[in-house]
């Protein structure tokens, strides 16, 4: 029931773009504390923000479908994969964190042997839960079914116990002011705490994260020790990679060069 309701708010909210608690309980025919409550559970979802007495649908801090961001920017995704998957060498523990190019990154990994991965991922978890080659690790916690990801005190626990040889980390945006940033509290919480327990941080970021900022900053730049990306050389200048020790490697489809 309380899924059902959800989806009503969401859909009033696209149709609307804000909606009052007064407004919804008498809509839903359900009490303001419960339409408090479930504006609050959305906003950790990362499915809208609230405002007093309301919330808001803003399109520009909410992620798009995760299976329709599956779909874009497909062949850039694949040969940043191509090039990630070059790091990762047999007995490696590896880290995927959430999100599409981790994902791009897991495809390549199903006949790997003799290798460690741990994840908060679910779609990661399903594509290689019965690799034989790997031994799966799920930090597990709450989870947020619109990005099929787990997040939240369980995991971010688990978390302080295990540390990494090579953590690949994706964003939903990457600017010099804001560093990296994504959407969700949870999930950043637990991907902080994995860059912290990386040896190798590696970001993988196509051209379109570029110059853009989401909600919640994850770190600084100079937490990053290598990006793999598909943008311009005019990239590297801007953003001072090289004065903060970032490697920043520029592929193209079917090509992987180094800066």
């Amino acid at each position: 029931m309380t899924d059902k309701r959800k989806d009503k708010i969401l859909n009033i909210l696209r149709e609307k773009k804000s909606v009052r608690i007064l407004d919804l309980s008498k809509q839903l025919k359900v009490s303001r504390e419960t339409v408090r409550k479930d504006i609050n559970d959305m906003e950790q979802e990362g499915l809208l923000k609230k405002t007093y007495g309301g919330a808001v649908f803003d399109e520009a801090n909410v992620e798009t479908d995760y299976e329709r961001r599956k779909s874009e920017n497909q062949e850039e995704k694949d040969v940043i994969a191509q090039r990630a998957y070059q790091f990762i060498e047999p007995g490696d523990t590896i880290y995927l964190d959430y999100g599409t190019s981790t994902y791009a990154l897991a495809q390549k990994l199903v006949d790997f042997e003799n290798l460690t991965v741990v994840t908060n991922s679910i779609p990661i978890v399903n594509l290689l839960i019965r690799t034989p080659g790997i031994q799966l690790i799920i930090l597990g916690g709450n989870v947020r079914k619109n990005e099929d990801s787990l997040f939240g005190t369980f995991g971010l626990n688990n978390a302080n116990d295990i540390f990494i040889d090579i953590g690949f980390f994706g964003c939903a945006g990457i600017s010099p002011n804001s560093g990296l940033t994504n959407y969700h509290m949870g999930e950043i919480e637990i991907s902080k705490k994995m860059i912290h327990h990386s040896s190798t941080v590696i970001l993988l970021a196509d051209e379109t994260k570029f110059g853009k900022s989401a909600l919640y900053k994850t770190v600084e730049l100079e937490d990053l020790d290598i990006i793999i990306t598909t943008a311009d050389e005019e990239v590297a200048e801007e953003y001072e990679f090289v004065d903060q020790n970032i490697e920043l490697i520029r592929v193209e489809e079917g090509t992987a060069e180094d800066d």
